[in-house]
């Protein structure tokens, strides 16, 4: 059986994130994506004026943004607070800037599929773990690619497709050696300490991909048996060595520009964005409670869907659905947790290299979940696509507990990834044509 017969359900997935998000791509009005002006004035800035930004206090202009879905007249020229992103993404896309004349919907075509890539890697992550259940990988592949929030941000221009995308590609080279899919070798400990040095000149989320794989790694080492500590240490030094070797020029150059220790640039961004809402303002005047449950709320809606600049919500009988199938999804990934760990026939157990791979994927996600917290301790960001590094993760717990409740109906199992896919597929066609759109253009 050919690769490409064996996992046409990831090309089937793959079609429809490609076909609806350039429906995103196409229809929704200029700017009207979160920070996608400055980011589009980042690569504009690379273009045109051949030089990385700098971020100044200038760059910031309080009451610009959010951008209201009815605005006319946007300064987008003034929207440069972005200026202190690490610089690959941009890099990639000067071509496509310069070729289509500084397109907006060219970029985000681009930005697109490069989230194409995560997608792949979803799938991939997966299929690896459960080799003989492509079914599955596809039903993962299927929700992270379709889920709207996600379709929507991937079809907008900014760098989370590509840190997303890597972060996907690091994950997958650490599960392939957990699980013994590839030997444990020092080409493959420099190929990881590539992808986490590209990751470093993504985005500080992507940095997620140090520790993934160093943990990788590390059981590796173990599952291959090799038994030289030494060996192992020494797989981690060259993967930390190699990583820093990409990160080191940029971040001296921060740390020469905005002094300190400031080498991602952070903490001159969080002096230029003066007026964003802090958290303890919002602790003093609605208590610990009512932040609490302003912050679950938001953030459980904007996972879903919560679209332009934060502006546009569902319906709240929309929001209600999605809380009963995620905690419906929920219950039925603890009750295939609950059930593999006390499975009696040895064919429906978890090996131990599969426990490690999924103790892989969980750690990304506990680590997501923290760096979301702590930035959250300091403003008030409650959105939904904080949480998408731990995207593949998350699509991953779905996609078993789904698999699970179907587990005595082989046939509808088999088929399971493509009612989610086509739903929600028709979920997203909706939302963009009957509730994002009407807002947009009243």
């Amino acid at each position: 059986m050919s690769l490409l017969h064996r996992h046409w359900p990831l090309t089937a997935v793959l079609g429809l994130y490609l076909v609806i998000g350039s429906l995103f791509a196409r229809s929704i009005p200029a700017w009207q994506n979160p920070d996608e002006p400055a980011h589009y004035n980042y690569v504009r800035q690379l273009a045109v004026e051949g030089r990385f930004p700098v971020i100044e206090s200038q760059d910031w202009t309080a009451g610009l943004v959010p951008i209201s879905p009815t605005a006319r007249e946007i300064a987008t020229a003034k929207m440069t607070y972005e200026d202190h992103q690490p610089p690959l993404f941009y890099l990639l896309s000067v071509p496509v800037f310069v070729l289509s004349n500084g397109d907006l919907l060219a970029l985000r075509l681009f930005a697109l599929l490069v989230g194409a890539l995560g997608v792949a890697c979803a799938y991939a992550v997966v299929n690896v773990i459960f080799p003989a259940r492509p079914a599955l990988a596809a039903l993962a592949a299927g929700f992270f690619a379709l889920l709207p929030q996600h379709l929507a941000l991937m079809a907008s221009y900014n760098n989370d497709a590509l840190a997303e995308a890597l972060l996907g590609l690091t994950l997958l080279a650490a599960v392939r050696l957990v699980t013994s899919a590839e030997a444990l070798t020092t080409g493959r400990a420099v190929r990881l300490g590539v992808l986490v040095g590209l990751s470093l000149l993504t985005k500080a989320q992507a940095y997620l991909a140090l520790p993934i794989a160093l943990l990788g790694i590390w059981w590796a080492g173990r599952t291959q048996g090799l038994c030289n500590q030494r060996n192992v240490l020494g797989l981690l030094a060259i993967v930390a060595a190699v990583g820093g070797l990409f990160g080191l020029p940029w971040w001296a150059r921060n740390i020469m520009l905005y002094g300190g220790m400031d080498f991602l640039g952070l903490q001159r961004h969080n002096a230029v964005v003066i007026g964003q809402p802090t958290t303890a303002e919002w602790l003093a005047e609605r208590g610990l409670g009512g932040w609490l449950l302003q912050m679950l709320r938001t953030t459980f809606q904007s996972f879903w869907g919560q679209f332009g600049w934060m502006t546009i919500p569902l319906a709240s009988w929309l929001y209600i659905l999605l809380l009963a199938f995620t905690l419906l999804s929920a219950g039925l990934f603890l009750a295939w947790w609950w059930c593999e760990g006390r499975a009696e026939r040895a064919d429906a157990a978890l090996t131990l290299s599969q426990s490690r791979a999924l103790t892989l994927m969980a750690t990304l996600a506990l680590l997501t979940l923290l760096a979301f917290l702590w930035y959250n301790a300091q403003f008030v960001q409650h959105q939904g696509r904080y949480l998408f590094p731990a995207l593949i993760p998350i699509a991953t717990a779905l996609a078993l507990g789904w698999d699970f409740a179907f587990r005595r109906w082989t046939t509808p199992a088999r088929w399971l990834w493509i009612a989610m896919s086509l739903g929600l597929a028709g979920f997203n066609v909706y939302l963009l044509f009957r509730v994002i759109l009407p807002e947009m253009n009243r």
